[in-house]
């Protein structure tokens, strides 16, 4: 092998190593404890296709995708700003048990679909046996909204008891998350226990941008139509910390970009830990300022809805942001992460004289809040990489401002590859980030990204 090629490997590895990353960041927010997902019993895509079929243990679901003139019908994944006009197409899933007279049969209309009405695609459904308990497979569909940053929505159907002598098909929606397919199912235990694998996305954007965002995991099993949270399961804590070891790795790799969007999901994972003081501690020794980081809370902004009034009902001292590590309390209590006890028992008493009590829930993602942690606070961990405090501020500032700049135009192609929302938006990060180099690699997926076909919004 020559100098010189081996030079060109080189820096392509290179790129790749440092490219690749940022990449994915912009995307999803990386789920970093490794983890083969369980094969379905049968799983389809629609593709290009208006009609797929799946059967295993006596149930059988299809998708079809058909004109229809019944336009604005109740269907599973309601988006108020869609009101296509009639006639439209539209994607349908049904479900039957041939030959079993105590179940009913079932349509399900699920969204407008294909191009021409601006809806959905990629439309996926798959079997999975996510009830141990019942003698029924369960239909898992997902379908993307599009967008860079958004959308799979996906839902759980399943063959339930209606209350009379027979059984009715029912479903549970698992609401939008990140990226374009649907949740990973997997054994963590390696008990034959099935359990979904979501993240909090109330995270993204609290206290970073998208690409600084950490989603903490969420860990559910389905039982009986219900999507219980069991990620503080002690079964789980193994998991949560290699998990918490991985992305903290990768986050001291990347310069500790935008601390506080990692911390808030470091406290949150190790509150799921039982280590809430612990984490706690270590995000007090290395948190940004919410004025040098830009991003943050207000009291504004942690009221519920109804008392806000999409901010109108606030005043302009509730609009100010408050310090991150305030902030962060009434966050993680409002989220059904820590107790007003547990907050109080971190926020300095002037710091809490200056905002409303934290307010009841909005969505609580555990069923009760954890207690203090019993185990004995042990030293947060530490590592050789220089602190972020150590380097000047206005330095940082200045290097972190060109690096983005940098990163911004190198990935011009798939940005509007994304903003355009075409065919082949992968293909054309693949080439921006493997090739974006060479400058013709990068010329050429500039020229992609500004010709192919979109997907009618």
């Amino acid at each position: 092998m020559t100098g010189k090629r081996r030079q060109t490997i080189l820096k392509m590895k290179t790129l790749i190593g440092v490219m690749l990353p940022a990449l994915l960041a912009t995307s999803v927010p990386a789920r970093s404890a490794t983890l083969h997902p369980l094969a379905p019993m049968a799983q389809a895509e629609m593709g290009n296709s208006t009609h797929a079929a799946l059967s295993a243990k006596g149930v059988v679901a299809t998708l079809d995708v058909r004109r229809t003139t019944r336009c604005n019908v109740p269907v599973v994944w309601a988006d108020a700003d869609t009101s296509p006009a009639s006639p439209c197409s539209m994607a349908f899933l049904t479900l039957s048990q041939p030959g079993n007279t105590h179940s009913r049969p079932a349509s399900f209309p699920l969204t407008p679909y294909g191009t021409e009405d601006d809806g959905m695609a990629q439309l996926k459904m798959s079997l999975r046996h996510l009830d141990a308990s019942s003698p029924f497979p369960q239909v898992m569909v997902s379908a993307y909204t599009g967008g860079a940053h958004c959308c799979s929505l996906t839902s759980i159907f399943d063959l339930r008891p209606d209350g009379s002598s027979g059984r009715s098909w029912q479903h549970l929606e698992l609401g939008a998350m990140d990226g374009d397919g649907e949740p990973d199912v997997v054994d963590i235990a390696g008990n034959g226990q099935q359990e979904i694998l979501t993240s909090d996305q109330s995270f993204l954007y609290a206290f970073a941008s998208h690409a600084g965002s950490e989603a903490p995991v969420v860990i559910s099993r389905y039982h009986d139509g219900v999507l219980e949270n069991v990620t503080r399961d002690p079964a789980y804590r193994d998991y949560l910390a290699k998990d918490l070891a991985d992305r903290r790795r990768n986050w001291i790799k990347s310069g500790r970009f935008e601390p506080n969007g990692f911390l808030a999901y470091e406290v949150a994972t190790m509150t799921n830990m039982g280590r809430f003081a612990e984490g706690w501690r270590d995000m007090l020794a290395h948190a940004q300022s919410t004025k040098e980081s830009g991003f943050g809370l207000s009291a504004c902004d942690l009221k519920p809805p109804a008392e806000k009034q999409n901010g109108h009902a606030c005043s302009a001292k509730e609009k100010e942001l408050l310090p991150f590590p305030q902030a962060l309390s009434l966050f993680l209590v409002r989220a059904g992460y820590i107790t007003p006890e547990q907050a109080a028992s971190v926020t300095d008493s002037h710091e809490a004289a200056s905002v409303p009590p934290p307010v009841s829930p909005v969505a609580t993602p555990h069923k009760a809040p954890n207690p203090p942690s019993s185990a004995a606070a042990q030293p947060p961990e530490r590592d050789q990489a220089l602190s972020a405090s150590a380097v000047p501020a206005k330095s940082r500032g200045l290097f972190a401002a060109l690096g983005v700049l940098g990163l911004a135009l190198y990935l011009v192609p798939v940005l509007i590859a994304y903003r355009r929302n075409t065919i082949r938006q992968h293909r054309i990060a693949m080439i921006t980030v493997l090739l974006g180099w060479t400058l013709i690699g990068w010329v050429a997926a500039l020229i992609m990204a500004l010709n192919e076909p979109t997907r009618t919004r």
